[in-house]
């Protein structure tokens, strides 16, 4: 079991008690981007998966509860999350969960993965809203880990062919991902776009690029977080 949960600390309880996190009440604190990131992955029986920019270890501790058995890592540059992803998959007893601290850009693995999912800060390092702590402003910013560098370590060390890289991100950025994903050798196949409500602008869209995948992109029926004042079905399934 993990320490005392600090006066700083909140204890946040998820899927009918089954998932139990720590995480800094004035720190960066996951969101539900990483339910959906973890609901669009897709591994099989024994794959590998990678989760760059883990923070709390959210998104492999709740692939774990889901009833994943596969060998999960998560990697975190900032020590203050590691520790935390650590105390995490001990709360929970997720023998399958590994946490490593380093940077995805230099870091050398002993093996490759399947599948490499990221909910990556996304926000342009001179754009958007600051945030109050140093620990927030990396999770939210460009500044440690740029979008060309998440998928040049995907495509050259990561993934192995046909490998998977599993992303969420802004809809402005769209054209972007697509085409330096491309450019990398990882193939967009499938795609999910996001909206608040029916009737609005999808604002966040999920991706799953594949190695040296096919020229073939499948864009799957829209999820609607929202209906009225309440999650969707599929959204309240997450947290159960």
């Amino acid at each position: 079991m993990p320490d005392s949960i600090g006066p700083d600390e909140t204890l946040d309880v998820l899927c009918g008690e089954k998932l139990r996190l720590v995480q800094r009440k004035k720190g960066y604190r996951f969101s539900i981007d990483s339910l959906f990131l973890a609901n669009f992955v897709h591994l099989n029986r024994h794959e590998r998966l990678l989760d760059v920019g883990t923070g709390c270890g959210i998104i492999p501790i709740y692939l774990s509860i889901m009833g994943y058995g596969n060998p999960l890592v998560g990697i975190e540059i900032q020590e203050c999350l590691f520790d935390l992803a650590v105390r995490n998959q001990l709360l929970n007893g997720c023998d399958n969960v590994q946490f490593v601290r380093g940077d995805v850009n230099s870091f050398r693995f002993p093996h490759g993965f399947h599948a490499v999912v990221s909910n990556p800060p996304y926000v342009r390092e001179s754009t958007g809203r600051k945030s109050p702590t140093a620990e927030r402003l990396l999770a939210r910013h460009e500044s440690l880990l740029k979008l060309p560098a998440l998928l040049g370590a995907a495509s050259s060390s990561l993934l192995g062919k046909k490998g998977r890289l599993y992303i969420i991100y802004p809809v402005s950025r769209l054209a972007e991902v697509l085409a330096e994903s491309r450019a990398r050798g990882l193939e967009p196949r499938r795609l999910r776009f996001i909206h608040s409500r029916e009737g609005e602008r999808a604002r966040l869209f999920l991706l799953e690029c594949m190695r040296e995948g096919g020229v073939e992109v499948k864009v799957e029926k829209p999820l609607y977080v929202f209906s009225g004042d309440r999650y969707t079905e599929e959204v309240q399934a997450y947290y159960r």
